[in-house]
């Protein structure tokens, strides 16, 4: 399975460019995503949040989530009925809440997924989402694109030792920051001085908080 490649570099620890997305009650939200694997987030809310309900499926696309301690991953097949577990055994389609980071893996070229659903939060309100004490694999709730990931509307809190990983898919297959105050902010892995990470619709990303969980909130324009 393809989810093998991807899996052998999680533990040595989110490229994707989005266009177009609206305010209001529903939405659809490009996303880019290259051939083979990517890493994204769902950035809106239909309410369930199943996979197969936030983006159409594609045949032979496989979906893998990480809870802070375990991987899971399904495909997609229809002429095996659907969803699938590794094993080839019916599976159900992973439950991708806004927020939540997961690996894609794209059989076919390089194409966009269009993601569909409502902002959460709405104009003016506030949304909190739980960054735990350890890895965890997420991304911005809210539709955003930011050159400074710390920058409104994304707003991720600066914690003092975390770190983050991004996915390129080539070469270093993933761009490594840390936040350390002690080297002066954020800095690559030589501990080089090195500008904050951007953030664009839909990535997913890998998060290391090295202390006690935190909360994340985004306010939305």
């Amino acid at each position: 399975m393809h989810a093998a490649t991807l899996v052998s570099t999680v533990f040595l620890i989110a490229v994707i460019v989005g266009i177009s997305t609206s305010e209001g009650q529903d939405t659809n939200v490009s996303v880019s995503i290259a051939s083979g694997w990517n890493v994204l987030a769902n950035p809106l809310s239909t309410g369930t949040n199943g996979a197969g309900e936030v983006i159409k499926p594609l045949d032979s696309e496989e979906i893998l989530t990480w809870d802070g301690q375990h991987l899971s991953t399904v495909q997609y097949d229809s002429g095996l009925g659907g969803w699938l577990d590794l094993s080839l055994n019916r599976s159900v389609a992973p439950i991708l809440p806004p927020g939540k980071g997961f690996a894609f893996f794209n059989p076919g070229p390089a194409t966009t997924l269009t993601f569909t659903g409502r902002q959460v939060p709405a104009a003016g309100t506030t949304n909190s989402l739980a960054l735990p004490t350890g890895w965890s694999l997420l991304g911005s709730p809210l539709p955003a694109t930011v050159t400074n990931i710390t920058s409104a509307p994304v707003s991720l809190p600066i914690i003092d030792g975390m770190q983050i990983l991004t996915w390129t898919g080539t070469g270093p297959l993933w761009s490594y920051w840390s936040y350390d105050s002690g080297f002066g902010g954020w800095v690559g892995s030589d501990f080089t001085a090195k500008s904050a990470p951007s953030y664009s619709i839909g990535q997913g990303f890998y998060l290391y908080n090295p202390g006690p969980p935190v909360t994340w909130q985004q306010s939305a324009p």
